[in-house]
């Protein structure tokens, strides 16, 4: 019985050995290309993309995010317009982004020159949203009360489990201030030309 087992099992390795294994010398060497893309995808983009491309600069700790056609782009105008959209084309001075108009309910190209970029987004607004993981925090007060017996509302801990139920809120209002850069003397859009 025992010898049968082993046998069972040496086969059923067997099978699943050969099934999920590939030959060496059958396997595709990936490019440079390809590594470099997996490695790096912006920096790659800045190497293989012959193009112009947008660079948002800032200058006291000379940083800079780059942005290439078919990107999504947020930024706000000076006429108060907010657009989350793919750039389709840059050109020298300006850039042309896919824009849905609400009205036709179409995709149009809207051009906008740099000098009317007032605010650049980091990523998209997040709601506030109250739910069970807000109140994560007061799991270990029950989980003390089931396990030790000490009452939820007796323990000293719940000033600061209330505190942090509070806060996860707070924090992703405060998330939403601080996700955009304001176009100043600190920050720049420019445009760039790869070689």
């Amino acid at each position: 019985m025992k010898q049968q087992l082993k046998l069972l099992i040496f086969l059923l390795l067997l099978v699943v050995n050969n099934s999920f294994a590939q030959d060496f010398h059958q396997r595709e060497a990936q490019s440079v290309e390809e590594l470099i893309y997996r490695k790096d995808p912006n920096q790659a983009k800045t190497m293989f993309n012959k193009g112009r491309y947008l660079v948002l600069e800032n200058l006291r700790t000379t940083t800079r995010k780059r942005y290439y056609v078919g990107d999504v782009f947020s930024f706000k105008t000076k006429e108060d317009f907010v657009f989350a959209d793919d750039i389709y084309e840059i050109k020298d001075s300006s850039f042309v982004v896919t824009a849905l108009n609400e009205v036709t309910n179409r995709y149009e190209y809207v051009e906008i020159r740099l000098d009317e970029i007032v605010r650049v987004y980091k990523r998209p607004k997040r709601k506030v949203r109250i739910n069970l993981a807000t109140f994560a925090s007061f799991s270990y007060l029950f989980f003390e009360w089931a396990y030790w017996g000490v009452e939820p509302w007796k323990s000293p801990k719940l000033p600061v489990a209330a505190g942090l139920s509070a806060a996860q809120p707070i924090f992703t209002i405060l998330g939403n201030q601080l996700r955009s850069r304001r176009i100043t003397e600190n920050y720049r859009l420019r445009i760039f030309q790869s070689l």
